[in-house]
């Protein structure tokens, strides 16, 4: 399929130059859709259908101009799909190459960004891939796991669930939480190389289902920060190395814990909505993401519907309802968050949203509003403001996009 007209004819228009450019992923539309913002208009440029039937996640790498699409495949055959963009946003697929079903996250990793390594929900695994050829993409290692028992939500919890990969801010380690196991999966990368060890996980709260995560560095201090999907609550740690690990794990293959592992010291546990906050039946939470300049937290969740905002037509007097984004102040010495507002996410299901580099604009996508906004902010008091500028972005009632990246 691969680019449509739209795109075609808008590559022969060049963007504006004040234009910043977004790319979304969309599961009702089947579609990675290239967005320009140009002050208050955020309009739709072209949209690629490479990335299969469901497009979820999107790894951006600035420095080799390559963007990676993780599909679902629940419609179809999963997979990971490299493309080009060009100056103006339109995207050229590189490669496609087909992976096990339901890859939801991924982190680029190694030398020169040529390792991803992806995080798989339903099929329990977790896989690196070399890229250092983004037009040749191949499959480097690989692990499947399994549970003898039930978690403490049998339901959400039958099987092994890994939900992200994130890289450590010193590019040694990839952390990913696993919802199923309640464990962060630890892997020490091999210095110079792409090649991944595991080393030992870390338990997470019972029932609490890690879904995401993010690293802060602040001063001499790390920490990292987990937002978990069935307790809706927020895990900080504090991080070091133990220079004295090094024992086996079991032999499986490529698994064996490195000479110096990572070290969780659990900080706090407290709901989404800051200590002693609740949240109302049928919650989830989604994303969480640190600030550029380390100083703030921030996280979306869904299902709350208990906030409204101006409509977006200007000739519509009735608010919108919305789902929060949530913004936390980091203590620089002891990791420890205030809550600082929570403010709309622009709509419904805010599933996935991205800061741009200066940390002026957050891009939400509304995933039952088929809706992508992009919302102003402070970087001095980390404060969201008004609604800049909107778009539409897939077809149907619900179940549209899914992320959105500014393209830097």
């Amino acid at each position: 399929m691969g680019v449509t007209l739209l795109g075609l004819l808008s590559a022969l228009l060049a963007a504006p130059a004040s234009a910043e450019i977004l790319f979304a992923t969309s599961y009702n539309d089947h579609a990675v859709t290239s967005l320009h913002l140009n002050g208050s208009a955020l309009s739709v440029v072209s949209k690629s259908y490479d990335c299969g039937s469901e497009p979820t996640w999107l790894t951006l790498d600035s420095s080799n101009k390559v963007l990676y699409c993780l599909n679902e495949g629940w419609g179809g055959a999963a997979s990971i799909t490299s493309y080009k963009p060009s100056a103006d946003g339109i995207l050229s697929k590189l490669n496609v190459l087909p992976v096990l079903k339901s890859p939801v996250a991924s982190t680029l990793f190694g030398p020169k960004n040529g390792g991803l390594a992806v995080a798989y929900y339903d099929t329990s695994s977790f896989q690196t891939f070399n890229v250092g050829d983004a037009k040749n993409l191949s499959l480097l290692q690989k692990e499947t796991y399994t549970l003898t028992t039930p978690g403490k939500v049998p339901e959400r919890q039958d099987v092994p669930h890994l939900h992200d990969a994130v890289l450590d801010p010193t590019g040694s380690y990839i952390v990913v939480p696993d919802l199923g196991s309640d464990l962060l999966r630890i892997y020490n990368i091999d210095k110079g190389t792409t090649n991944v060890k595991e080393g030992t996980p870390v338990k997470a709260i019972p029932g609490s289902g890690p879904r995401h995560a993010a690293f802060a560095v602040l001063g001499k201090n790390t920490y990292l920060y987990t937002v978990n999907e069935l307790s809706n609550t927020i895990t900080g740690y504090s991080v070091g190395i133990n220079k004295s690990a090094g024992h086996d794990h079991g032999g499986r293959k490529f698994i064996k814990a490195p000479a110096h592992e990572l070290e969780f010291t659990r900080i706090f546990d407290f709901s989404t909505h800051g200590p002693g906050g609740s949240v109302p039946a049928g919650t989830k939470s989604a994303e969480i993401v640190v600030s550029p300049d380390q100083k703030f937290v921030i996280l979306s969740s869904r299902g709350e519907n208990l906030l409204t905002f101006p409509n977006l037509d200007p000739s519509n007097p009735t608010p919108l309802v919305s789902d929060p984004i949530i913004s936390f102040a980091i203590d620089e010495k002891s990791g420890n968050l205030k809550l600082i507002q929570t403010a709309p996410a622009g709509g419904r299901n805010p599933r996935g949203f991205s800061l741009n580099k200066a940390g002026t604009l957050v891009a939400s996508a509304l995933q039952d509003d088929n809706r992508v906004v992009i919302i102003e902010r402070d970087v001095k008091t980390g404060l969201l403001g008004k609604i800049v500028a909107s778009a539409t972005v897939g077809v149907g009632a619900n179940n549209g996009p899914n992320y959105a990246l500014f393209n830097e």
